[in-house]
């Protein structure tokens, strides 16, 4: 048996009473004088430890009590968040914590300059479903607000160009779900979202010349999508405290993620890796449905000779912009068979 004291809160006065805690085989007991209330130990939440602060238990029906024997709670209720507990050790030694902070301190570039690309992928990979759809339809909402407006594309051209994507990915297990949607930008442009939606722009659509072009930029998005570029990118230039929190599974974790996405991905721009590796996708992709990476050199191509006269201010400017190395794009691409 596991024996505490602490102060029990009504959860409607701010008074408290003295109580005595019993917790044994999965049951808490709490004592006052001759009284003695019995629940579910699985019925009590508790709350992450901090040095020199009370430990809560919320009771059910919101009862609060609180109490200063951090290891009686730990060794009832064991804290199994990896990284509230390494926080608690580290806070709870302050010799230690200071050691932490000159090694960090030490290694800060060789973290932002090796560690964080190594890290983003499979961090990026080990992010649910739930979670990339959430994220995906976060950055959608933020977009809409700030970068995009409804789409003037005919319904009729609209249904017909999701009738002719869903062919393209067809027999294509792991995409699934993918979906377009489509917005007005100002310039053309597309761009996948975490969980499976590509936004393409009513203006990428007026500045392709032919089915097979767009679908040259959608197998292109496709690329990105599946090696989950837009949640690496987003983890490279954040920093060592995101990339923490999307181990843990934190919320505010992903609440970054999903706010810096958009700037993320219509200003920053991937890097030559990631578009090289969405066109290697998007060579075999248009191959195994009836297309050929030369729809994917000619759009390409086209964006190049746009680019060398495009207003520096301009979207399409900044879409091109973010898209580098053209020349060496179309010329393995031209390539490709």
């Amino acid at each position: 048996m596991k024996l505490m004291g602490g102060l029990l809160y009504d959860g409607r006065t701010a008074t408290y009473r003295r109580v005595s805690i019993e917790v044994e085989d999965a049951r808490l007991a709490i004592v006052e004088g001759g009284a003695r209330a019995v629940l579910a130990q699985s019925e009590v939440l508790v709350d992450p430890p901090v040095p020199g602060v009370s430990r809560r238990l919320t009771l059910p029906g919101g009862a609060t009590i609180e109490t200063a024997d951090h290891a009686a709670v730990e060794a009832s209720w064991p804290t199994r968040d990896k990284v509230a507990r390494a926080a608690f050790w580290l806070e709870s030694r302050w010799s230690m914590a200071g050691v932490a902070v000159s090694i960090t301190a030490g290694l800060a570039w060789l973290i932002i300059a090796d560690v964080l690309p190594l890290a983003a992928e499979p961090i990026a990979r080990s992010i649910g479903p739930r979670i990339e759809h959430a994220i995906g339809a976060q950055t959608l909402k933020s977009i809409d607000a700030t970068f995009a407006q409804p789409s003037r594309l005919p319904a009729a051209q609209r249904d017909e160009i999701e009738q002719k994507f869903a062919a393209f990915i067809e027999g294509e297990p792991e995409l699934d779900g993918v979906d377009l949607e489509f917005r007005r930008m100002s310039g053309p442009n597309a761009f996948a979202l975490p969980g499976g939606t590509i936004v393409v722009a009513d203006e990428m659509v007026d500045f392709v010349q032919s089915d097979d072009e767009l679908l040259a930029v959608l197998a292109h998005e496709l690329g990105h999508l599946r090696a989950r570029h837009a949640v690496r990118l987003v983890l490279q230039r954040s920093g060592i405290a995101v990339l923490i929190t999307a181990i843990a599974g934190d919320a505010a974790g992903m609440t970054f993620l999903a706010a810096a996405m958009p700037a993320a991905l219509l200003n920053a721009g991937y890097s030559r890796e990631f578009e090289i590796e969405a066109d290697r996708y998007a060579y075999g992709h248009l191959s195994r449905h009836g297309g050929s990476p030369q729809a994917l050199a000619g759009i390409l191509r086209r964006f190049a000779n746009d680019q060398h006269t495009a207003d520096g201010r301009d979207l399409l400017a900044r879409y091109l912009n973010s898209h580098p190395d053209l020349e060496e794009r179309i010329r393995l691409a031209e390539a490709a068979r």
